[in-house]
């Protein structure tokens, strides 16, 4: 009913490449500093590294928010224990504050990354956020892989308490408008 997708291993593996990269980022960062590589490459790397956070940690708030929807219906609708739909509240409790907080500062150390590239800010006020930064993402993403873990463990839980006919009133039905 609830059916294993592939999103959980994709977000997985998405949040692996985002720690390589912002740990890729800051290392050029502080090459860029020495003077050992041009500006260019650690901006274009930045703005790379920002796209696939964001949308990293974005469609993991996405996914959480989904699943955890879709186990609230199916609790409801086959009258499961109610403390399923609990597991998974914690679970976004735990993770949702990092999933929040994360891109925010990476955003500030991304756009504080101008300021110090033009001279308005010391570079010390970028790279110090950047290393914050890249510390938040590597417990954002340890904390996810986690959660994400927990809560496909949580959906083969409920999948196994499920009746074998389970969905198949709904797969051939087209869903009507309110009237």
């Amino acid at each position: 009913m609830l059916q294993n997708v592939p999103v959980a291993r994709i977000l997985g593996f998405l949040f692996l490449a985002t720690v390589a990269l912002m740990g890729w980022v800051t290392y050029q960062g502080y090459r860029l500093s020495a003077g050992a590589l041009p500006a260019r490459a650690h901006i274009g790397f930045a703005l790379f590294g920002m796209v696939v956070t964001l949308f990293t940690q974005t469609m993991t708030l996405f996914y959480f928010v989904g699943t955890g929807s879709r186990i609230k219906k199916v609790v409801r609708d086959y009258r499961l224990d109610a403390a399923l739909v609990g597991r998974t509240v914690r679970l976004k409790a735990r993770l949702f504050p990092w999933l929040t907080f994360t891109p925010l500062v990476t955003m500030g150390a991304f756009i504080l990354g101008g300021g110090a590239h033009t001279r308005v800010l010391p570079a010390w006020v970028h790279g110090g956020l950047a290393i914050l930064a890249l510390v938040m993402n590597v417990i954002t993403a340890a904390i996810a892989v986690f959660c994400i873990g927990e809560n496909v463990v949580l959906i083969d839980a409920i999948d196994a308490q499920l009746p074998e006919h389970a969905g198949e009133e709904d797969a051939g039905r087209i869903p009507q408008p309110p009237a």
